[in-house]
């Protein structure tokens, strides 16, 4: 494949990451307008964002998988108009029923394109581009998640809430028309064994699991704890099945080679340190700092511009110098700007807030961008779908991980400041506020020494 065509390649796989990202965080703020819609409450309508999240983490395996078996390419090409027609079912949906179906559909097309798309791009590019290659595709996801939320405030406010799905028909018609015509088939792999329908019906049990537990650990402590329980339960089968099976949707063999388990592990850490500050910056610069909602949203999109520009030099600096010692940058400034984020107290602002998340933003970028290389780069051709399927499992697994850690620690400290359960940060005084959200970030900060710890392990070797 030449080299212009690879790049167009990778702007295609970019442009569909984008949309994926888009479409989470568009919904996460139709809800209660689909919840009006549909003339149900809006814990009901939450199940529109859990049968998504569901679906992908429980397919992401089995696809990665079927990818090596059918063709990673060809896949990934079927995943593109599975999207898209469940994006079209789901603006046309008139009942809650209907709309869950679509987005199930919706799952399965984005489970397709992201188990398969890091073993695409690792297939494609020479190692001496790879960095770069997962730099630029890096900058699709950062522009994803700024474009999401005023995307979606615009939709609802001039078309109304089917245009939140319809948005990605334009977008995504050209990129599969396109896609037809620029990628070149791969044949596919000699594969033996029988696909391991098992395992991934014990995935979806361990997703469904884990996925209700958060959402009901702050009001129903009791049955949270049953579900995670039924999820150690489904992992801990799940990890003997794999190891039995002819054809396993893990090898988790994979994970007891030093350079796929440290950098997976110092990501998986990372990943669940990332979402703290997205969930504790609107109660900080809202009930803490006093802004009003849409100044705090123009804050918070500074981080993900700085990533947008960040991430390309990100992937020269990988390709240029030792990927290691990229991540040990990346990661060393990650740690920093946790520090940082220790120090929020309500002066200085909105300046603390904007240099601290943007710090994070470009140690982000060199950790993420070195971390996926090195990791995509280790795995040989056979392993890579598997192995680009784990990558996006880990980020699913992380962000949803960080969400319940936050959770369990930020409205845990303020219940037991208060002396009663507390679920609603609003008219909490400003003092407790501040001492759960440091006691909050120094978990953050533990985890990413967590991180450093793995990496620095890596080092040695």
């Amino acid at each position: 494949m030449g080299k212009v065509r690879r790049w167009l390649c990778l702007v295609i796989l970019g442009l569909f990451f984008f949309m994926i990202i888009v479409d989470g965080s568009i919904v996460t703020i139709a809800i209660p307008v689909l919840a009006q819609a549909f003339h149900v409450g809006t814990a009901q309508a939450n199940l529109i964002i859990g049968v998504y999240l569901i679906v992908i983490s429980a397919l992401l395996l089995p696809f990665g998988q079927l990818g090596n078996r059918f063709g990673r390419i060809r896949l990934f090409q079927f995943g593109m108009i599975v999207f898209l027609l469940g994006s079209w079912f789901s603006g046309s949906a008139r009942s809650l029923s209907i709309i869950l179906l679509a987005r199930g559909i919706q799952a399965v097309g984005a489970s397709m394109v992201m188990a398969n798309s890091y073993a695409i791009v690792t297939d494609m590019f020479p190692p001496n581009e790879l960095g770069r290659a997962f730099g630029v595709e890096s900058v699709f996801i950062s522009m994803g998640a700024l474009a999401g939320p005023g995307l979606g405030g615009l939709l609802l406010h001039y078309w109304g809430w089917p245009y939140i799905f319809w948005c990605n028909l334009p977008v995504g018609i050209l990129c599969v028309s396109v896609a037809w015509w620029l990628f070149e088939q791969q044949p596919p792999r000699p594969v033996t064994g029988r696909f391991d329908w098992e395992g991934m019906l014990v995935l979806l049990v361990m997703a469904t699991a884990f996925y209700t537990m958060s959402s009901v650990m702050m009001t129903h402590p009791w049955l949270a704890s049953g579900l995670f329980g039924i999820f150690l339960l489904a992992l801990g089968y799940f990890w003997r099945h794999e190891q039995r099976v002819t054809l396993p949707l893990l090898d988790v063999t994979l994970l007891k080679q030093p350079n796929l388990r440290l950098p997976t592990l110092a990501a998986f850490f990372s990943f669940i340190a990332a979402y703290f500050f997205t969930l504790l910056a609107p109660i900080y610069l809202q009930l803490v700092v006093g802004l009003p909602s849409q100044i705090v949203g123009g804050i918070l999109m500074g981080a993900p511009i700085i990533a947008v520009f960040a991430n390309p030099l990100a992937g020269v600096l990988t390709d240029r110098f030792s990927r290691i010692h990229v991540m040990t940058v990346g990661m060393g400034i990650l740690i920093i700007a946790g520090i940082g984020l220790l120090t929020l107290n309500g002066a200085h602002e909105p300046w603390a807030v904007l240099g601290w998340s943007g710090l994070s933003a470009i140690g982000t970028a060199l950790f993420s961008t070195a971390n996926n290389t090195f990791i995509m780069g280790s795995a040989s051709a056979e392993q890579r779908g598997m192995v680009g399927a784990v990558t996006s499992l880990v980020r699913e697994f992380g962000l949803v991980l960080g969400t319940v850690l936050v959770s369990l620690n930020f409205y845990g400290k303020l219940s037991l400041t208060a002396g009663r359960p507390i679920v609603n940060a609003i008219n909490v005084p400003k003092g407790p506020l501040l001492a759960a959200q440091s006691l909050t970030y120094a978990l953050a900060l533990l985890l990413l020494l967590i991180a450093m710890r793995y990496i620095k392990r890596l080092e040695r070797r």
